[in-house]
């Protein structure tokens, strides 16, 4: 069980990353809306509360972008310069939808890569939580989850990447990113299998 000041988780053996799931990617009119990643909240909702009330860390990945541009991925700046910036700085499209956004004692961190570790204090954070292992939710499997759960398995962490809380634009994409993040060596489990566990430890 963790530990707690004031509300704020101080130790974790568990964390789980809520990556990028924005409602620039998830609201009805949002131009790079993914319905995969839509349909993976109310797994993501499950998760999260059902690790809340374990004192498993949670921590919310969010991809700010200046409104330059100048941050942005070199094949996508081209959004900035037609007009078309996306995940501002206080931005509703920044956000993350009600039914999934942040709690009290939730920690929240920025990131401009796919890398949720790249330009982050993520390990930081982590470390200071005395983190042991990490499990993986959000969008897109192919970028930001991929990256960061093989950025995740070279800092020596236990990763898994729950499955039915990720997502990617298509079935085949998803499915051949579990692939080969399992010949990597990294977990893809659906969440239930993680509550399911825990009932007979």
């Amino acid at each position: 069980m963790g530990n707690k000041i004031g509300g704020m988780l101080t130790q974790a053996d568990n964390a789980i990353l809520v990556i990028d799931m924005q409602k620039e990617w998830l609201a009805p009119d949002a131009p790079f809306r993914n319905d995969n990643a839509v349909a993976t909240i109310p797994a993501i909702k499950k998760f999260l509360d059902w690790g809340r009330a374990n004192d498993w860390a949670i921590i919310y990945v969010y991809r700010v972008q200046r409104i330059s541009g100048i941050d942005a991925d070199m094949f996508r700046r081209h959004f900035f310069e037609d007009g078309q910036p996306y995940c501002l700085p206080g931005s509703v499209g920044a956000e993350m939808p009600d039914e999934i956004a942040p709690q009290s004692g939730d920690i929240q961190i920025h990131k401009q890569r796919f890398d949720c570790f790249m330009g982050t204090d993520l390990e930081i954070v982590l470390r200071g939580l005395g983190v042991k292992n990490i499990y993986i939710t959000g969008t897109q499997y192919p970028n930001c989850i991929r990256t960061t759960a093989v950025a995740s398995m070279e800092r020596n962490y236990p990763t898994t990447v729950l499955t039915d809380c990720c997502s990617a634009l298509t079935k085949e994409v998803a499915e051949a990113n579990i692939y080969d993040l399992k010949n990597m060596g990294i977990r893809c489990i659906p969440s239930t299998d993680v509550i399911e566990k825990s009932k007979t430890v």
